[in-house]
């Protein structure tokens, strides 16, 4: 009896480390894949090869593909998604399915986090029209301007990293751009 209480206790245990460890784990890679996506796309040869992937992945075209975008930046640094994977809604069901999460505090951005826009309508709750990828605030302390890189340089004088307005829906070369909704982390 007294050798199955102790084999009870040291599966329990087991247990508990297992799980404590999993979850720190989990952390860990959560940080090290945002820091990874953050240092890749601070090289512009890689931004370049990314855009010219997930062009490829939308027929030539850099119009409506930020999701090959995304996708493609996260499959460069060894997060498989699938190449199918062509809009947001599919791109927000296959993190979800992979545990990662929403968060709402623009405050709580840090480089290297996927973010998404409001709907066509300026609301959160419907379609994202847009996803990017953070890389910084232009100024430390406001939560208006941030560096970001995505598929629209074309908008943006060419420049896969550029400056975008996150907090606020406003008008670039005659076309809008949404404001922030949330971002998607595993952390």
């Amino acid at each position: 009896m007294k050798k199955v209480k102790s084999i009870i206790k040291i599966v329990i245990l087991a247990l508990i480390a297992f799980n404590m460890f999993s979850g720190i784990h989990k952390k860990i890679n959560s940080l090290f894949l945002r820091e990874s996506i953050y240092d890749f796309l601070m090289i512009e040869k890689n931004q370049k090869e990314v855009f010219r992937d997930a062009m490829a992945l939308n027929h030539g075209s850099s119009k409506n593909c930020c999701v090959y975008f995304v996708s493609e930046v996260l499959r460069r640094n060894n997060y498989f998604v699938p190449e199918e994977t062509a809009n947001t809604t599919q791109l927000i069901s296959f993190l979800e399915k992979k545990g990662w999460k929403k968060n709402y505090n623009l405050k709580k951005l840090k480089p290297g986090h996927i973010v998404f826009t409001t709907d066509n309508n300026g609301t959160k709750k419907g379609k994202p029209t847009h996803t990017y990828i953070f890389m910084g605030w232009v100024e430390e302390g406001s939560y208006d301007y941030a560096y970001i890189c995505d598929n629209q340089a074309k908008d943006y004088g060419n420049q896969i990293y550029h400056i975008r307005n996150v907090k606020n829906r406003e008008k670039v070369n005659g076309l809008t751009k949404d404001a922030f909704s949330f971002f998607m982390t595993i952390e």
